[in-house]
């Protein structure tokens, strides 16, 4: 059987080369930018622009597919 414990299979995720997918935390936002840690360490959250990034759907809005150069400059790689 595929799928999981409710029965059905979700949806295909795809992240491009170069781009990570990332589990964070959102402490706020703006129309332009959240503020992430992966934490959960408000202090030590940083602003990503949301027109360089994509929040996941349903049980993945807690994933974040950014570039890879973006996490890197960030600190969370």
């Amino acid at each position: 059987m595929t799928g999981d414990l409710f029965g059905f299979t979700p949806p295909e995720r795809r992240v491009a080369a170069g781009e990570v997918a990332l589990v964070m935390v959102l402490h706020h936002q703006t129309h332009a930018a959240w503020l992430l840690d992966p934490n959960g360490d408000r202090r030590a959250a940083k602003w990503i622009p949301k027109s360089q990034c994509r929040r996941g759907e349903g049980r993945d809005e807690s994933v974040w597919t950014m570039p890879r150069g973006l996490a890197v400059e960030r600190g969370w790689l």
